[in-house]
């Protein structure tokens, strides 16, 4: 028969002890990297016990920080987000020569992802995704190597810039409302601000169905966080028989 001799206690005959001694050496050097490597995978994914998503109840709230850009000392971003679904974020944008920044807002309504690991805000814009690493963080995902990161800020207040907004008024038996497409908020409309030239454009086309306005305005809010009112501080026009869709 070919092959070496084996012997009763499982070694080879006629091979040094030392090279059995290495032989065994490596097998269970092997071994232990399997376990390492097994133990190891156990704790990747989002499914690990060690990496679970945050609470969701533990999201709303204010975030800022300052967004990298190009040739510029960076943006100015505030997020607000909102329990009831709803979003605002304000961004300053470099002014050219010596004027002042440029405020740029954006709201709608967000979301979490299928896994609960990252939040999408949907607006008049563009879909924007962010990651949550802790409770008081928010990392925007971009194809830049540069961080969008905000952090939780405690003493921001509510959201009241006068932003460009476009809903769909109607009237009922306390006066007129506002309902903002993208948000979906109703709010009564305040007498104050640019109203008089508002309603009086309404009143004009008939003021019975509900009519699409576009104008800028801005949105006060009751002591629990509520919306209370909205004050058009610039009405410009009126589309009847329009929608919000």
């Amino acid at each position: 028969m070919g092959g070496g001799p084996i012997d009763r206690g499982g070694g080879l005959t006629g091979v040094p002890a030392k090279v059995i001694a290495v032989r065994r050496s490596l097998r269970g050097g092997l071994g232990a990297l399997l376990v390492l490597a097994v133990a190891s995978g156990c704790g990747e994914g989002p499914e690990s016990s060690a990496s679970q998503p945050l609470p969701t109840e533990s999201l709303p709230g204010v975030y800022s920080g300052v967004f990298p850009c190009d040739g510029c000392p960076g943006i100015p971003s505030r997020l607000w987000i909102r329990a009831d679904g709803r979003f605002f974020l304000e961004q300053q944008y470099p002014a050219e020569a010596d004027r002042d920044r440029t405020a740029v807002y954006s709201l709608g309504r967000w979301g979490f992802s299928d896994d609960l690991y990252r939040v999408h805000l949907d607006g008049s814009g563009p879909r924007r995704t962010f990651a949550r690493p802790d409770r008081d963080t928010l990392v925007m995902q971009t194809p830049s190597d540069l961080e969008h990161r905000l952090t939780r800020d405690q003493a921001t207040p509510d959201f009241t810039s006068i932003v460009r907004m476009t809903g769909l008024v109607r009237r009922n038996e306390g006066g007129l409302t506002f309902t903002e497409c993208l948000t979906g908020l109703v709010l009564p409309i305040s007498r104050d601000g640019d109203f008089s030239r508002f309603h009086h454009q309404y009143r004009s086309i008939g003021g019975r169905r509900p009519v699409l306005a576009e104008l800028e305005g801005r949105f006060h809010w009751s002591d629990d966080g509520a919306p209370r009112t909205m004050t058009i501080e610039r009405f410009v026009t009126l589309r009847a028989g329009q929608s919000c869709s």
